[in-house]
């Protein structure tokens, strides 16, 4: 047993909840042992007999188990105690194990009166176990800025510096969570620092991060470490292709000079190899005759041009030293060794799992994650320094995942001169590549999230110049930007949005997006649709509703009307509505759908099955593989009840629904239950627990409801009531809103008949017949009367 105290009070294990008994208990286990008059003078001061309400108390503990020791007038706690475990894990250094312990601060859940001196006990406690953790914290935080990981490091000191429960951090523990938090200049650091000018102190600045790992480069350097007196080497790159990074690692292997680039007096960059400044080329030639020199130039564009004519004689002559020069551009002149840097891949990469997918291998933000540091506080500074209308056009490419360059060109304002100069100067940079990628978009999209006002105009200005098929999720961040110009657009890039969801499967995106335009009623057909994909069917009705009587009678309202009524059970509405559509488009392969979920409503099977591949033919006519896929599903189906065994039935559909969940979901909920009826329950299971995912994930309210019902009803069969109930009440929740009451019937009869409330059984059986639903109601109703056997729901896709 366990008595948990930190964020609680409670016995493991134990619904025991009287505070003052577990109180009791947490004081011995705290304090150790204890004489009983002690115990009952801090714990009842002003009862009138304390001993007595001590006793009856400790009698309450006993009735817990074996979790005292009395002898004579001293009482001692047997059980374990998260707090005891907690400060026996930071006296042996465990600081992990003791971040672990603590659930919350100490009792802090009580809501009885408490004396003055236990609630000062309480209190002191709470403060003292606090600052355990936060040492524990401080020094698990330590350890990881020892490692280089100073994000971490970072994290963990903030987690210290806001623990809950703990007094505010004093003059000994500010510094080092300062420190901690200055590494990757965490928001907290500043806090820290005014609360150390109010206590007087001065904290001093972090110290500069440690030098990253060198990582990706390896072969390069190798190749760099080995090259022969005499020899000129050249590495190109963008910037912050890690040209630098590469000397620095070169310069670490022993015997190599590196010189970094000065742009002022002649032979600037070489006054380090000479006692005094040459006075012309020959002298400063002579500075490398050595062969025994191992010289790197950094930064070939801004060196001074006297070294730069001395490098690229030393190329010709060959004087002696082995010379390496990095650049952004090629060599003007012949070398030995040209090594080009580009991004780093993922084998580069291999040895640090994740790196490659947060940084995408650039250099410059591999060594910042590395060093534990914001992706941003390197790259953030440099796109901070260019120019405005450059920045915008970096900033707008990073907002899209695959840039459209034509767009961006017109949203940034710019000419086709001036646009192929901007991404020239980015590339250049080493921001983006050569097709406008900016390399870890993430990072530059959380920089831009912190000017949300400028995010939102950018958006509005992709999303303007953007085909209107690509221009929905600009507008919608740019909702708030709108002007009236913007409304109509914005309408028919929702419209493309919610056609793409739907002909994906996701209707519940759809719905949630349509749901922002109930005012237009262009989109009422549309948005009906997408509301019938998620089961909210009432809803598509009124929607149709909205529309003036001579739209509602175009096939398009037509047909959608039909798919809400016989979704409702509506069958003889609904299929009157859907004779009067012909021909052989989209909406004729709708209307015979409707016709095929009506006869099933019916049970008359061989009609069911002709009008389904009726509609998978005409929708193969329109090339919609999806709809063609779910209407072969519900021919298998069809076919299963006209004498051919079930896995003969899907076998053929199923590998074509691999790519459509919520097709996919629906077929195996209806494969599942023709298995139950064959009394295959274990297969049936296995269907129905796929089934359960693929339409949770397709967003298909009645469609994953149906599936829990069909679920519960195997456990309901096998006895498993707790579960099979709990079930029916998840698929309750599902339904609320759809107007699916079939399904929403079926749950609730079934539910009704584990909790034996037989007026809410006939409630819904009443609220079925008045729907309609007589055929289903009276299915029920024999179940119950003849064998007590729950009801399952198919799926009608």
């Amino acid at each position: 047993m366990n008595l948990r105290t930190l964020g609680g009070l409670s016995v493991e294990g134990v619904t025991f909840r009287r505070e003052k008994v577990l109180l009791l208990l947490a004081y011995l286990c705290v304090e150790g042992p204890q004489v009983r008059r002690r115990l009952a003078e801090l714990f009842w001061p002003e009862a009138a007999n304390p001993m007595n309400s001590l006793a009856q108390h400790l009698v309450h503990l006993r009735g817990l188990g074996d979790v005292l020791r009395e002898d004579g007038s001293r009482v001692e706690s047997r059980i374990r105690c998260d707090v005891c475990a907690l400060r026996e894990a930071a006296r042996q250094g465990r600081a992990a194990d003791a971040v672990r312990e603590y659930g919350g601060p100490f009792l802090d859940a009580l809501t009885i009166p408490l004396g003055a001196d236990l609630e000062e006990w309480v209190y002191d406690t709470r403060e003292a176990v606090a600052r355990e953790v936060r040492g524990a914290l401080t020094a698990l935080a330590s350890n990881a800025a020892a490692h280089g990981q100073g994000a971490e490091a970072g994290e963990l000191a903030a987690r210290a510096l806001t623990l809950p429960g703990a007094p505010p951090a004093d003059e000994l523990e500010l510094p080092k969570l300062h420190h901690l938090l200055s590494l990757t200049g965490h928001p907290l650091a500043a806090q820290v620092e005014r609360e150390a000018r109010d206590l007087g102190l001065h904290l001093d600045a972090a110290p500069a991060p440690p030098p990253a790992p060198f990582v990706g480069r390896e072969a390069h350097l190798e190749t760099l470490a080995h090259l022969p007196p005499g020899q000129v080497a050249w590495i190109s790159g963008h910037a912050g292709m890690g040209k630098t990074a590469l000397l620095e690692a070169l310069s670490r292997t022993g015997g190599w000079t590196v010189l970094h680039a000065r742009s002022g007096l002649p032979y600037g960059t070489l006054e380090p190899l000479t006692r005094t400044p040459p006075t012309g080329a020959g002298a400063a030639l002579a500075a490398l005759r050595d062969p025994r020199l191992r010289v790197a130039f950094d930064a070939w564009d801004t060196i001074d041009e006297a070294t730069q004519a001395v490098i690229a004689l030393a190329a010709r002559q060959r004087p002696g030293a082995a010379i390496v020069v990095t650049a952004r551009l090629h060599p003007p002149f012949d070398v030995d060794t040209h090594l080009h840097l580009d991004v780093l891949d993922p084998h580069d990469l291999r040895g640090h799992p994740g790196l490659f997918e947060r940084t995408e291998g650039h250099p410059t933000l591999v060594a910042a994650a590395l060093r534990g540091q914001p992706l941003d506080v390197r790259q953030g500074a440099r796109v901070r320094a260019l120019p405005g209308p450059i920045r915008d056009t970096y900033l707008m490419l990073a907002l899209q995942d695959h840039p459209d360059l034509r767009a961006t060109r017109k949203a940034a304002g710019l000419s086709a001169d001036e646009f192929a100069l901007a991404l020239s100067h980015l590339t250049q940079e080493g921001l983006t590549a050569e097709g406008g990628h900016v390399y870890a978009a993430a990072a530059a999209r959380e920089q831009l999230a912190q000017v949300p006002v400028h995010a939102k105009l950018l958006h509005l200005k992709l999303a303007r110049a953007l085909p209107e098929s690509a221009a929905w999720p600009d507008y919608d961040a740019a909702r708030d930007l709108w002007e009236d110009a913007d409304e109509e657009r914005a309408a028919r890039a929702a419209s493309l949005r919610a056609a793409a969801l739907l002909r994906r499967g996701y209707p519940g995106q759809a719905a949630a997006l349509l749901d922002a335009f109930a005012e237009r009623p262009e989109l009422a057909v549309q948005h009906a649709w997408a509301l019938l994909g998620v089961g909210r069917y009432s809803e598509a009705l009124r929607r149709l509703e909205t529309l003036t009587p001579h739209e509602q009678q175009m096939v398009g309202a037509l047909v959608a009307r039909a798919t809400a009524l016989v979704r409702m059970g509506r069958n003889e509405d609904a299929a009157e509505l859907a004779g009067r559509v012909s021909g052989s488009g989209a909406e004729a392969a709708r209307a015979a759908s409707v016709l095929a979920h009506a006869a099933r409503n019916r049970q008359q099977w061989e009609e069911a099955r002709r009008f389904s591949q009726i509609a998978a033919d005409l929708w193969q006519i329109e090339g919609e593989d999806e709809q063609r896929v779910s209407e072969l599903g519900l021919v298998a189906w069809a076919r299963s009840h006209l004498g051919t065994a079930p896995d003969e039935a899907f076998r053929e559909v199923l590998p074509q629904a691999e790519r459509f969940l919520n097709v996919r979901g629906a077929i195996l909920l209806n494969y599942a239950m023709r298995l139950e009826q064959t009394g295959d329950t274990h297969g049936a299971a296995l269907l129905l627990d796929g089934a359960i995912q693929d339409l949770e994930r397709a967003g298909d309210l009645p469609g994953h409801a149906q599936a829990l019902v069909n679920r519960g009803v195997l456990l309901h069969l096998e006895g498993q009531l707790a579960q099979a109930a709990a079930l029916y009440r998840q698929a309750i929740t599902r339904l609320r809103g759809t107007g699916s009451v079939r399904t929403l019937g079926l749950a609730l009869s079934n539910l009704s008949e584990i909790e034996g409330d037989l007026s809410t059984f006939e409630d819904v059986l009443n609220m079925l017949e008045r729907a309609g639903q007589g055929e289903l109601a009276l299915q029920i109703r024999r179940n119950a009367s003849m064998t007590s056997k729950p009801t399952s729901a198919a799926m009608h896709s």
